[in-house]
């Protein structure tokens, strides 16, 4: 596998960084933006400890997502905030799975009366004007929790609030090397583990191209629709990102039509 690192801007305009990124389907490291956010300066796992500590919320069974979906934890452990705070501070249990607090949509019925009071903490910048709509998530989790390799049908803005994460990255075209399999009508992933490859069942692993991105405090990832990524978390850490929807993803497909019957023919 041969990884570059990627390229960093810092606060682009709009017109800078439709023209420079989205319009060259490029991933960056935006700086200069989250560091202003108060969630920079006031996010820790003991603030949201603090804040919900007794609150009661179900976990992902691993902090490792191809336990989840290739490895048959996908069911859900229900712990107190405060607990799993604790959990994740603390050295790991030899032969345990950490649980996982991730993915946590800001406007589920159960989540949103609790994360609305840290709404106002942050403010992701508007790149795409004629979007058709937005989601934003929480993702807290421990050290050297990760997920697959996996890739969405939405433009994606990650946002480091407190330690840091190592992503890699992969065009579209490179699924054949990364062995992909449908886990959902929304979701293919990789069921490798780029840590550690076993390259005798998954040779053309070692062929891959790809970028790295170190994300360290007040960093925003973009990751263009469609392109697979993995998140592997250095330290502990907190994340929000925002999810962005456009009309023109749907061209994509139309202009990829090859790409489209390969990936339906590979479930």
């Amino acid at each position: 596998m041969n990884l570059q690192p990627i390229e960093r801007i810092d606060n682009p305009s709009v017109a800078e960084f439709q023209n420079e990124f989205v319009k060259q389907d490029k991933p960056v490291i935006i700086s200069g933006v989250a560091n202003e956010w108060k969630a920079y300066f006031h996010w820790k796992p003991e603030t949201f400890k603090a804040m919900f500590g007794d609150v009661i919320a179900p976990l992902r069974a691993s902090d490792d997502e191809i336990d989840v979906f290739f490895g048959g934890l996908g069911e859900k452990k229900v712990i107190t905030i405060a607990d799993y705070i604790d959990s994740i501070l603390s050295e790991p249990i030899e032969g345990k799975k950490r649980l996982y607090l991730g993915n946590i949509p800001f406007d589920s019925p159960l989540a949103k009366p609790y994360l609305d009071q840290v709404r106002p903490d942050f403010e992701f910048p508007n790149y795409f004007p004629e979007n058709s709509g937005y989601d934003l998530r929480l993702w807290i989790g421990g050290a050297n929790q990760k997920s697959t390799i996996h890739n969405d049908d939405y433009h994606n803005f990650n946002a480091q609030i407190f330690g840091e994460k190592i992503f890699l990255l992969f065009a579209p075209e490179e699924y054949k090397k990364l062995y992909v399999e449908k886990i959902n009508d929304g979701l293919w992933s990789s069921p490798i583990n780029s840590q550690q490859p076993d390259l005798a069942k998954f040779p053309l692993f070692d062929e891959l191209i790809g970028l790295k991105a170190v994300l360290n405090q007040g960093d925003i990832l973009f990751i263009p629709a469609f392109w697979w990524h993995q998140a592997f978390s250095i330290t502990t850490s907190i994340n929000v990102n925002m999810w962005v929807y456009t009309h023109k993803i749907c061209e994509f497909w139309e202009q990829h039509p090859a790409f489209n019957k390969n990936m339906a023919n590979s479930a």
